[in-house]
């Protein structure tokens, strides 16, 4: 039997029919991809097309509403492809997408870690991710990969602490491996710009706490309700779980690590 919490993760997992079904095989095994795969039709159905409207209701109503952080102020952002609006995902993209925008005003190198953005705009950056397998996406581990190109802009979009944690077997400290590896992909002057959902990974979480991993600039998200969010700080997110009945972190956290 598939629990709520692995079909609800299903549900909101990036990528097309292919990469989504590679996943939940290489987490459930076949006889959960069987089963899933009947859920799907009904979900294409049922709410596909309410959440297309409950999106346009948000677009109407809602598009003027920002959030503040770090002293700039960001739109909310509503689409309907993974229901941003329900999740951590209505404050991750406009943080990173306006960092893209700025590196590609400049004709920068910009590499991004797990496949998001190009489902929201057009994208013409490289493109890092292990499983989904599209046309113009490099298929390597993280931990992994080199290129003959030095990258001025590394962004990830709520990828990075899932890096080990939906493997098998289980490898919880390959997001400490991965972040260390991406600095040596950066160019002199370089920037690695991420944001990451906090309760997912509970060493990445230790290790923020501990500064295993440290940044040279961070800062945090907590959830108010619904697609609201408010800039904190640790003590108030270090406790917050991960909400499954969404589902969405209630904390992320962003940061940006340098290369001198």
């Amino acid at each position: 039997m598939i629990s709520d919490d692995t079909y609800r993760r299903i549900l909101i997992t990036k990528g097309n029919a292919l990469s989504r079904a590679k996943k939940l095989y290489n987490r459930e095994g076949f006889w959960a991809l069987l089963r899933i795969s009947f859920s799907f039709l009904k979900e294409i159905c049922l709410v596909t097309i309410p959440d297309n409207i409950w999106c346009l209701r948000h677009k109407i109503f809602k598009s003027s509403e920002t959030f503040e952080f770090q002293g700039e102020n960001y739109h909310y952002f509503f689409h309907p492809y993974c229901t941003t609006w329900r999740n951590e995902r209505t404050v991750a993209v406009p943080i990173l997408w306006n960092f893209v925008k700025r590196y590609e005003a400049k004709g920068k190198n910009i590499l991004e870690i797990g496949n998001m953005l190009s489902y929201y705009f057009k994208v013409s950056h490289d493109i890092l991710d292990k499983y989904e397998i599209v046309e113009g996406v490099i298929n390597e581990d993280v931990v992994d990969y080199k290129s003959s190109k030095k990258y001025d802009l590394i962004i990830s979009v709520l990828t990075l602490p899932e890096v080990g944690w939906y493997e098998s077997p289980r490898d919880p400290t390959k997001t400490i491996r991965a972040l260390k590896h991406l600095k040596t992909l950066l160019s002199p002057g370089g920037v690695i710009a991420v944001v990451m959902g906090l309760g997912i990974n509970p060493e990445f979480d230790i290790s923020l706490q501990n500064k295993t991993i440290e940044f040279e600039k961070q800062g945090y998200l907590r959830r108010l309700g619904g697609y609201r969010w408010q800039e904190s700080n640790w003590e108030e997110v270090k406790n917050l779980k991960y909400d499954k009945s969404v589902p969405t972190a209630t904390a992320v956290m962003a940061g940006n690590i340098h290369q001198n």
